[in-house]
């Protein structure tokens, strides 16, 4: 599902700059509205989250929409959330993968990626188009089980570079 995202993605760039929010169009990525995210980091570093698919709500037990992410980030695990949404707003494309231990004591690993949008908000603020692969079964999670798992991820940013033609 990230895949065909990031494919998606990629097909609206435009003159080498990715696009702006209005180009992603729900009816085109319509499979993949669960785990999607827009995320916007504002000057001040904050991050709101503009709008939050249904996976993520029950996934984080609590809908983020409108919320500053980094305020319901653990504290200490705020840097590391804000220094890769800033590698993504200076030119890259992250991965992440998460172990998360279910309710049903099985392990699942769930990947997430985020891609820059083009464009700056009035009050100076960037997006970040988000997706999570995983569809939780349940809004069981606790922020004990939430915050135990951020320590053991996988977070890569690759830098996006322009294909000369």
């Amino acid at each position: 599902m990230n895949l065909q995202l990031a494919l998606h993605w990629l097909s609206l760039w435009v003159d080498g700059a990715p696009p702006p929010r209005d180009a992603i169009k729900p009816r085109d990525v319509k499979n993949l509205l669960p785990g999607i995210a827009i995320l916007e980091m504002r000057p001040d570093r904050s991050v709101l989250c503009r709008l939050s698919g249904s996976a993520l709500a029950m996934g984080l037990g609590v809908d983020p929409t409108g919320k500053d992410v980094i305020a319901i980030t653990p504290p200490e695990y705020r840097a590391a959330r804000l220094a890769r949404y800033q590698r993504v707003l200076d030119g890259a494309v992250s991965r992440c993968v998460k172990p998360h231990l279910t309710r049903f004591g099985t392990t699942v690993l769930v990947e997430d990626i985020q891609l820059p949008l083009g464009g700056v908000s009035a009050d100076g603020g960037r997006q970040i188009l988000y997706h999570a692969d995983w569809r939780p079964q349940t809004m069981d999670r606790s922020i004990a089980e939430i915050s135990e798992v951020l320590g053991a991820t996988i977070d890569e940013s690759f830098p996006i570079v322009r294909v000369a033609a």
